[in-house]
């Protein structure tokens, strides 16, 4: 007899479908969900300071500029995809892509508004070729998300988006004292939104001449959002453009486990295992130690280049996927994986190296397993290099960036929690590594099941994820980058190795569950709880001291190690006497890994609802400065040169991140903060010293600045005037206080709060 498909394929034979009324028709639509959670969006952003006029023209711009004509150029190239919010969601990623590219040029033409062409030019053609023309109406296999999908979906993504989000927007204000403790880079993301407004190509903004080796992209899109829309550059990063950014994401990544699997259901466990999953939290001195150093709900909010980077390599996984698996698949899909590529490029780099890696283990793997190349794969890898060349050699320079061997290195900030101490012992960084670490794989543990399913190990789409996910983990785990930015190679292989764990887990779960398997599931389950909550008691509930916190970390760890082998043999042992309960072991060992991590996703959740605590490295900006800034952006050119008191004079120890100036006025400064220069990071792999302690390299400069605030003379305004240029001074007295003379030397035009802005006329 043959076996009914799944419930989420079932479809009705045409002519058969009873008539469905408006009401539940409108229910069973997925633009009812959407617009509930757009809805909800646009008040929350009311509520925090954003004009609904704001929010209209923001949506607008996204939906004319990027969505509508971004949607065409993929159902053209690509031949549709198979439901809408795949569509959209991809159309929107292809649609900043070529904004970016295309402002980049207008920008250095002189000409942003440029921006404006390549959407009209699009949507023109499609309105008046009749070739064109089809592609406003969806084509190809068409498949409706059922209901009850499109509203777990719409839930999913609209909590995490805005949970998110409400934690952020309460920790940074529009206004004065809002904005005075921001996480410490976002006035440096500020500075560039500024620098990419006004310049082509750009410079670091907060030390003049020194050139930007960066992946900026992010900030060129917000730059073009600025120019189009008139919003500020701090309402777009502070508040707007992430919303779309992150719910565009996991839309994606939605549509990539509906690839890959051909079920629905998988799209909503990869969601879940990527935004909500926690490691088992063994510790109740510090519940998520280990945990939320690897996943942080908050990351793209407080890095917009990993926010739009994840972004753009969503729908690259999304091709690859059918490029991999159907080698014909015509040109259009390569053009489009091409220009997404470019996109990956300036948006988060460290994608590609991973890219590449992942297309090489396709190669290797099919080779082995089917003695044979895999031409797509060498097709894309080919595509892929020039992307890595390009970056290395334009965007970062040709150099390193402080790039170093350190194996372990990202561990020690877990250390440094556990033992209280910002030098722990070796020891306890081994430690630290080993719990994180393990942590992850039982996150993971779904992707372990590849294994009972060595069939699946020769798809070339897996072989992909699991080819980028070891190489992020790999190069996480043993290289440092400044400021510990090796971290964010683990944030981009998450959705990958969620990708590969719910693949994992459909490869073991069987089709049915009786009421017998199901009583056993859930009993595993609560088994896995119990065995954490147990765990938990046996640390103490103090902070350990560096004396103790070595055993107080193992004690816990290996008695849930322990447990959860007892568990398994017992499981083994069992399955030996019992047919029925030997089919079940895979399903029965993963529902009690779900109930060991079940009180940390709980923790988790409940840190997203109420935001995740302030970090204690805060930027100090003083009253008045977003005034005194913006006057000086409308009373200047773009190509003046500013001048402030705000610096770190002597470099070593000093861990002043002040890029306040640049990023309020849009204005270059003489020297305000080199902390996250290129040069910067070079000279402190070449001294062997930490970013922070890495003093300036120009000491003329820096004496020149500091003579005009606190040692004012004609002469002194006159060498910063003629020898670099300077015409403008902005005083920030909550950093210090410059001489009680110095309006004699220089004019002064506007002041606010505790800021003040001279103009030297001489």
């Amino acid at each position: 007899m043959a076996q009914a498909p799944p419930a989420d394929q079932m479809t009705m034979p045409i002519g058969t479908e009873r008539p469905i009324r408006w009401p539940a028709k409108a229910l069973r639509s997925g633009w009812v969900p959407t617009a509930l959670v757009i809805a909800v969006a646009a008040a929350l952003l009311r509520h925090y300071g954003v004009p609904l006029r704001e929010t209209a023209f923001f949506g607008a711009f996204i939906t004319l500029g990027s969505t509508v004509p971004g949607v065409l150029l993929w159902r053209a190239f690509r031949g549709g995809s198979q439901f809408v919010a795949e569509e959209v969601a991809a159309g929107t990623v292809l649609g900043q892509a070529i904004t970016v590219l295309i402002y980049v040029g207008a920008r250095w033409a002189g000409h942003p508004l440029f921006v404006l062409a390549w959407p009209a030019v699009t949507i023109t053609a499609f309105l008046a070729v009749p070739a064109l023309r089809r592609h406003w109406r969806r084509t190809g296999p068409i498949r409706h998300v059922p209901a009850a999908y499109s509203w777990a979906l719409a839930a999913l993504v609209g909590f995490v988006v805005l949970s998110t989000g409400s934690a952020f927007y309460r920790q940074h204000g529009l206004t004065w004292p809002g904005y005075a403790a921001p996480y410490i880079d976002m006035p440096y993301h500020l500075g560039l939104i500024g620098e990419l407004k006004h310049h082509m190509p750009p410079e670091a903004p907060s030390v003049a001449g020194e050139p930007l080796y960066y992946h900026w992209f992010v900030y060129a899109d917000m730059a073009a959002t600025s120019w189009v829309t008139g919003i500020e550059p701090q309402t777009l990063l502070y508040r707007l453009f992430m919303l779309p950014t992150l719910a565009t994401s996991l839309v994606l990544l939605f549509a990539a486990a509906r690839r890959l699997t051909d079920r629905w259901w998988p799209g909503m466990v990869a969601l879940a295992i990527n935004c909500l999953v926690w490691a088992p939290s063994v510790y109740s001195w510090y519940p998520s130690l280990g945990v939320d150093f690897l996943i942080r709900a908050d990351v793209p909010w407080r890095s917009p280049t990993q926010g739009l980077g994840a972004m753009m390599f969503a729908p690259v996984i999304l091709l690859l996927i059918d490029l991999l698996r159907r080698p014909r698949s015509g040109a259009g899909p390569w053009i489009l994986f091409v220009t997404l590529l470019m996109g990956v490029m300036g948006a988060k780099a460290t994608y590609l190296p991973m890219l590449i890696a992942g297309l090489l283990i396709v190669l290797i793997g099919t080779i082995i397993a089917r003695r044979r190349l895999h031409r797509p794969a060498l097709v894309a890898l080919l595509a892929a290099a020039p992307s890595v060349l390009i970056a290395k050699l334009v965007l970062f320079g040709g150099n390193s960036d402080g790039v170093i061997f350190h194996p372990g290195s990202m561990f020690g900030a877990v250390a440094d929690v556990a033992a209280s101490t910002s030098d722990p012992p070796q020891a306890l960084r081994e430690v630290a590594a080993l719990v994180s670490i393990v942590g992850r794989v039982f996150v993971w543990g779904g992707a372990l099941c590849l294994a009972l399913r060595r069939r699946t190990l020769c798809d070339p789409a897996i072989l992909l994820l699991l080819g980028i996910s070891v190489t992020g983990i790999a190069v996480a785990c043993i290289l440092r980058f400044p400021g510990n930015s090796q971290s964010y190679f683990l944030c981009g292989v998450m959705p990958c190795m969620s990708l590969v764990s719910v693949y994992g887990l459909m490869a073991v779960l069987p089709g049915r569950l009786g009421r017998r398997s199901g009583i056993m599931l859930l009993g595993a389950s609560a088994g896995g709880v119990a065995a954490v909550l147990a765990v938990r008691g046996l640390g103490g509930n103090t902070r350990p001291t560096v004396g103790d916190a070595l055993p107080r970390m193992l004690g816990p760890f290996f008695a849930l190690i322990v447990i959860s082998i007892g568990c398994m043999v017992l499981l083994v042992l069992a399955g030996r006497r019992r047919p029925s309960v030997r089919s079940l072991s895979p399903v029965v060992a993963l529902a009690f890994v779900g109930g060991l991590i079940l009180p940390g996703s709980l923790l988790h959740v409940r840190q997203l609802w109420h935001g995740i605590p302030r970090d204690p490295l805060a930027a100090a900006i003083g009253a008045g400065t977003l005034e005194a800034g913006r006057w000086l952006r409308d009373h200047s050119r773009p190509d003046d040169l500013v001048a402030t008191n705000a610096v770190c004079l002597s470099g070593m120890g000093c861990d002043d991140r002040r890029f306040a100036v640049s990023a309020y006025s849009e204005r270059r400064v003489l020297v305000e903060s080199w902390r996250y220069t290129a040069r910067a990071h070079m000279e402190g792999v070449r001294r062997h010293i930490p970013d922070e302690s890495v003093p300036f390299w120009d000491l003329r400069r820096l004496m020149a600045n500091d003579a005009v605030f606190h040692r004012p003379s004609l002469e002194a305004v006159r060498r910063l005037r003629h020898t670099y240029g300077v015409r403008w001074l902005f005083v920030d007295r909550s950093f210090d206080r410059p001489a009680p003379d110095l309006d004699r030397f220089a004019r002064l035009r506007y002041a606010a709060g505790q800021c003040s802005v001279y103009e030297i006329t001489g």
